[in-house]
């Protein structure tokens, strides 16, 4: 039995750079620890096999990149093959690790995969990276083109290849570090399929999938149901809407779907302009029994009798009997439903669209002939499910998905528990436990899931999955979500309601009254660039450092040589490193006693003319925080002597230091110069109804009035702490005006890969300082992302109060709910609360 070897760095980093949903990143783990188990701690010789059961639209792709960077990175395995069960995943597959495509995962992975198809795999160029061991490679084929040869497809990856020595099919079992990804594992259940895929003799097998075969069920390791990601807010939640009459027929059934598609896009329109974002086109998918049901829905929805003739242009129909053109014209506008531009609102589909067609903006789902329960057990309903805008944005119009049912509401309603059978699962993940005896190993966790559809289900009552709240990774039951089960008379009315309530547009201009607020604009690079002193934000190492020094000098100023060497990494790239030594002889403290200032300078320029600080101006400014933090360590009464006589060596320890935090950001965005600075003052646009009293219960939907000291005359927020720090600053006489931040007005780059940051507020003292003032639910502050988020912020103000241009100090403010009540209205006491 031997150790079992997971290196949870490289989890922590895959994780952090993937920006993986928490249930992702546990289907990662669970692979890594049982992979583990399995070859490090059992030893066994014979193939892995797993199955990873993943709700629809909670992101498999993302599970399969995550799952890739570790096993590259961590075990140093290269080849990787996705196999997939049809055209239609197998191209969006194509497309996910395809460098410049919109989906594509590329920019998130450091392996630098290769990737290999059908169309490539018998070039020059390609025969030659499959003889390099040390690149990562991604086959991604369908199952019909690697079955055995009796097919065309199947012999072009059969025939024997000149460069290879073999066929393509041989070449892929040859290869003993195989990773097999089958995508939407279900479907290999044919003899054929299934043999194809084993035949390959993979070093390890994943099977992905929503919905596992019976037979399937012993080799799960990790399963995330619908119910939790429901319940969890990482996908819409359903409403079943079914009519209380007796009205059944076609007509009725498509006008019904329209008149739910024509509130949402009503909702989408207003959220799109309000926050500046790309228009979203909600959509219907209709499905059919058979192609001559398509056809004559088709007719139906585009006639002039129907509904006005609004719908007559929108159409897009796709079934197995297209061909030629018509199939190349209907499968582009497919592709393309998503784009603003693109005219298609109704989709008519018959079965073709069950896996691999991802899309965000189906908003109604119109199943024809099929019964409800069938509908949700079925792939159907996962074509609806994904977050149109990534996340809940706490509005019911967008945050749901229609199914329309084809059974009457009364019947639906007496068998609402065969209903509620569909979303009864368990959740289940691999995790590291430790024996009695001290050693490490894997064990697995079940935990119930249950997900309740409930009749005329209250949406405002659950708590919403926005940009402001990440659920917690806790296994626990899930019962805060639900789906909805409501009559077509209640939910109607329901959403006519939510749309009437949509006022008119109104365009805000900043308060003529108040003075400008003028923001730096810093040149912020995707790219790794340049360390700069600015960067490190966290000064208690060299407090930490000063105080070690001053309790102990003999000990902590063991005297050292310092030099630098020239290294070439393994890309290639010359690079200093700082090398130290201790030296042999001692050195007596010197009885000389220097001036502070002098010494103070001494430090200064050591740690200037370290490799790792770039030779510029502004980092004259920027090392000023870290000696201050140096001396605070030190203590003024004994910073003289100390310094006087070791002044060298700790010069080479602050040295050491900061080289240590400049590793800490190699991956970071680079911050440069301040370009210029800019005033706020774009118009904002809203259709949120206008509350004068700003005390008044809040409301995502409301524009709060009534403001003394805000830059515009109505502000809307995110929930209610942040109108209450609002509230404060407004009320605070050492407050001079605020701003509540839109999208975009002060972005602060975060992660390299071009994410960017927008916190809440801007606050302007009268004293002049400003303060970048974000506002976090308690359980969100110590996440990985809200922290890089404050490190990103820091970095942004030490960047901007380095420069020269700018004429005002910044600071920034992260201040949670409990910081909020503990403050009791005061501003000051909440800048002391805050981080």
């Amino acid at each position: 039995m031997g150790e079992l070897r997971v290196d949870s760095d490289r989890i922590e980093d895959v994780a952090s750079r993937m920006d993986l949903r928490v249930p992702n990143r546990e289907a990662m783990e669970s692979l890594v620890y049982e992979l583990a188990m399995h070859v490090d701690v059992e030893e066994r010789t014979t193939p892995f096999e797993a199955v990873i059961d993943s709700a629809t639209g909670v992101g498999k792709t993302y599970i399969m990149a995550a799952c890739i960077e570790y096993l590259a990175g961590a075990r140093g395995l290269r080849n990787f093959a996705v196999i997939a069960p049809g055209s239609t995943i197998r191209d969006k597959t194509i497309g996910n690790f395809t460098a410049g495509h919109r989906k594509s995962l590329l920019p998130m992975m450091d392996c630098g995969p290769f990737l290999v198809t059908a169309d490539n795999f018998n070039s020059p160029a390609t025969k030659a990276i499959l003889d390099d061991e040390s690149r990562t490679k991604i086959f991604v084929f369908t199952v019909q083109s690697l079955i055995a040869p009796t097919t065309k497809q199947g012999r072009k990856t059969h025939d024997f290849t000149e460069g290879l020595g073999s066929g393509f099919y041989q070449h892929l079992a040859n290869l003993k570090d195989l990773v097999v990804f089958a995508d939407e594992h279900h479907c290999y259940s044919g003899p054929k399929f299934s043999a194809t895929i084993n035949e390959l003799e993979p070093h390890v097998l994943v099977g992905l999938t929503a919905t596992p075969l019976k037979q399937d069920q012993d080799k799960v390791i990790y399963r995330y149901p619908l119910a939790a990601a429901i319940a969890e807010q990482y996908v819409k939640t359903p409403v079943i809407v079914a009519r209380r009459d007796d009205r059944s027929d076609s007509s009725t059934k498509l006008a019904d779907g329209v008149t739910l598609l024509r509130y949402k896009a009503a909702k989408a329109t207003d959220h799109c302009a309000e926050f500046g974002l790309p228009m979203l086109n909600p959509v219907m998918l209709v499905v059919a029994q058979n192609t001559e049901e398509a056809d004559e829905y088709a007719t139906i929805l585009g006639s002039t009798e129907f509904d006005g003739g609004a719908w007559a242009g929108t159409i897009l129909t796709v079934h197995s009997k297209l061909s030629g053109d018509d199939k190349e014209r209907a499968l582009a506008a497919l592709e393309a439903v998503e784009d603003p531009d693109s005219p298609v609102r109704i989709i008519i589909s018959v079965g073709m669209l069950k896996e691999g067609w991802d899309v965000k903006n189906v908003y109604v789902i119109a199943s024809m002939r099929s019964s409800v329960s069938k509908v949700l057990t079925e792939q159907t309903l996962g074509r609806g499910l994904r977050l149109a805008f990534g996340v809940h944005t706490g509005i019911e119009l967008l945050d749901t998905v229609e199914v329309l049912a084809h059974e009457r509401y009364e019947a639906l309603l007496k068998n609402a528990g065969v209903l509620n059978e569909q979303f009864i699962d368990r959740r289940t993940r691999s995790v590291l436990s430790t024996t009695p005896d001290g050693k490490t190993v894997v064990a697995s966790e079940d935990d119930d899931v249950n997900v309740l559809v409930i009749a005329g289900h209250d949406f405002s009552s659950t708590p919403a999955n926005t940009t402001n709240q990440t659920p917690e990774p806790a296994m626990v039951a899930a019962t805060t979500g639900a789906a909805a089960l409501e009559s077509w008379e209640e939910r109607t009315a329901s959403l006519g309601q939510q749309v009437s309530e949509l006022e008119t547009l109104q365009t805000y201009m900043p308060n003529p009254d108040r003075p400008p607020i003028l923001v730096p604009v810093l040149r912020m690079t995707k790219v790794q660039a340049n360390f700069s002193l600015a960067d490190i934000v966290d000064l208690d190492p060299f407090v930490k450092l000063g105080k070690q020094i001053a309790a102990d000098p003999e000990d902590q100023l063991r005297r050292v040589k310092v030099s630098a060497k020239i290294i070439t990494g393994p890309d290639g790239l010359r690079r200093t490193e700082l090398v130290t030594r201790a030296a042999s002889d001692k050195l007596e403290a010197s009885t000389t006693l220097l001036p502070l200032e002098t010494l103070r300078a001494e430090l200064i320029d050591a740690v200037l003319g370290a490799p790792v600080v770039p030779q510029r101006a502004d980092q004259a400014r920027a090392v000023q925080p870290l000696i201050d933090a140096f001396f605070e360590g030190l203590s003024q009464d004994k910073a003289v002597h100390l310094l006087s006589a070791y002044g060298p060596r700790a010069a080479a320890r602050l040295v050491t230091l900061v080289t240590t935090q400049q590793r800490q950001y190699q991956s970071a965005p680079s911050f440069e110069d301040v370009v210029t600075v800019t005033p706020l003052g774009r118009p904002r646009s809203s259709m949120r109804r206008q509350v004068m009293d700003p005390h008044e219960p809040f409301s995502k939907q409301a524009a709060y009035d009534s403001w003394n000291k805000s830059f515009y005359g109505f502000d809307w927020f995110d929930s209610e702490p942040e109108r209450r720090v609002a509230t404060i600053v407004d009320d605070s006489d050492a407050v001079d005006s605020w701003v509540r931040l839109q999208i975009s007005e002060v972005p602060i780059l975060w992660r390299s890969d071009g994410r960017e940051y927008n916190a809440d507020l801007i606050v302007v003292e009268t004293a002049g300082k400003h303060w970048v003032v974000e506002i976090k639910a308690d359980n969100a502050i110590p996440s990985e992302e809200v922290q890089a988020k404050r490190t990103a912020a820091k970095r942004w103000v030490q960047h901007v109060n380095a420069a020269t241009v700018t004429g005002t100090t910044w600071g920034y403010l992260l201040v949670s709910q409990t910081d909020i009540d503990q403050c009791q209205g005061s501003w000051s006491a909440l800048k002391s609360l805050g981080t």
